[in-house]
């Protein structure tokens, strides 16, 4: 939970024991964490401990830079108040806040996820401009059981009862910031002790116990499986060896893909179909799926049941004329599986606009950087699509031997309906220049 639904109240005795400075700095130590840190701060019980902790830890720490973020979603009249009532508490530490606010129009629709991935978005801009390498959130040893039950309920594998990993990259296309859970092996019940001991009075979040959530649902139902032995402690070790199985899985997966697919700079893939199908079907599923994130824009896999599918049929060498699934196209050419980006995908791929100088990440798949560009307008960065590789072979571009529709799902150039470069192909207008690379890699 966050802090849009918090309010300020009274703290409450505590009878677990407060988390220990060489306790955190041994989980952190682990971690491996770089000079700049952050900490995603709503002013709850949970992340206020995690910043104080954080705070003697990098007291200790020489050359450590400690900043705290606050993330006001505008949801609700009372967030701006609970944003700079955290925003004291950090203050009273001596670690410098912002409060980042989530603007424009709200969706009507998937208010909760378009939050999260907002708030994330919002969070990863913060450390990047103030050179921090890695976010501290404030996940703990109930949020992993729930995270399990939550995943076991809607059916999920190993990959999903692995529960949340301790260390990831905050975002899949931005490896150079990582969120970190120092906290996932402690009870709620020692963070409160923790925030009780160092003389705070945290913000209180009303929806934890608002039972319209799947997560308070499953919070409740800990209690009554706590007597049969499935407290948030097994459930959570259940996790982590889950995750053991997962890394087991992944290496072996990484390797197959080493040893027969090769990633074009144009962003498709190619593997050979007889190493594919004669995997193990977990690995040959999981191999499937990472071609076609890879050459998508997918940050989750296909349902299950369509991939097993797909994979049923490439396997039967009955894929025909191709099939389109999660944004990509599989065909196969001999005893080749060519998996790319689908055209139509693409064409809807939001453009990206750039000034010269300016960079960013187009349709998930390829960073851009703008050298040189035109003055005026700034350039919108598209799918080449049919009209744009028209445009290429009218000026007699010279163009790699690959299916026409690998080429209009590149990115292109754009000023209004004007094509002004294909990067990887080929310039139509002089004083354009931009460089062009994946933003994606096969598991290794």
């Amino acid at each position: 939970m966050n802090a849009e639904n918090e309010t300020a109240h009274p703290s409450s005795p505590v009878m677990a024991s407060p988390v220990s400075a060489a306790e955190f700095a041994a989980c952190m130590a682990t971690l491996d964490p770089g000079k700049g840190v952050a900490v995603a701060l709503s002013g709850g019980s949970d992340s206020l401990a995690l910043l104080v902790l954080a705070t003697r830890w990098a007291a200790r720490r020489k050359g450590t830079s400690l900043y705290a973020f606050t993330v006001d979603h505008g949801l609700r009249p009372a967030s701006a108040r609970e944003a700079k009532i955290a925003a004291g508490f950090s203050a009273k530490l001596g670690v410098p806040h912002r409060i980042l606010k989530w603007k424009g129009k709200k969706p009507s629709s998937g208010i909760q996820a378009a939050a999260r991935d907002a708030r994330y978005a919002l969070l990863l801009a913060a450390c990047r401009e103030v050179g921090a390498a890695d976010l501290l959130v404030a996940h703990h040893l109930e949020d992993q059981a729930e995270t399990f039950l939550l995943r076991l309920a809607r059916g999920s594998g190993v990959d999903g009862l692995s529960g949340m990993a301790a260390s990831r990259p905050l975002s899949a296309e931005a490896p150079d910031v990582r969120l970190l859970r120092p906290l996932l092996d402690f009870p709620k019940g020692r963070l409160a002790a923790t925030v009780a001991k160092a003389g705070f009075t945290p913000i209180l979040d009303p929806s934890n116990e608002d039972e319209r959530f799947d997560r308070v649902k499953m919070r409740n139902a800990l209690s009554i499986l706590a007597p049969l032995g499935l407290d948030a402690g097994q459930l959570a070790r259940t996790a982590a060896r889950m995750g053991r199985a997962r890394e087991a899985l992944e290496r072996q997966t990484g390797a197959l893909l080493s040893a027969h697919a090769v990633l074009s700079p144009l962003g498709f893939v190619e593997m050979k179909v007889e190493p594919l199908v004669a995997a193990p079907p977990e690995i040959g599923l999981r191999a499937l799926a990472a071609l076609m994130s890879v050459a998508g824009a997918g940050h989750y896999a296909p349902r299950l049941a369509a991939l097993e599918a797909v994979h049923a049929a490439i396997g039967m060498r009955e894929l025909g004329r191709g099939r389109t699934l999660g944004g990509v196209k599989l065909a196969l050419k001999g005893d080749i599986l060519v998996v790319t980006r689908e055209v139509a995908a693409a064409l809807k791929s939001p453009s990206l606009s750039l000034k010269q100088g300016g960079q960013g990440l187009w349709d998930e798949r390829f960073h851009v950087s703008l050298v040189k560009a035109p003055r005026g307008q700034p350039v919108e960065v598209r799918a080449l699509g049919a009209e744009g590789l028209a445009a290429l072979r009218a000026a007699k571009t010279a163009l790699p031997a690959v299916p026409s529709a690998v080429l209009q799902a590149l990115p292109g150039l754009w000023q209004s309906d004007e094509l002004l470069a294909a990067p990887q192909l080929g310039t139509l207008r002089p004083g354009v220049e931009a460089h062009v690379s994946l933003g994606r890699t096969l598991p290794r």
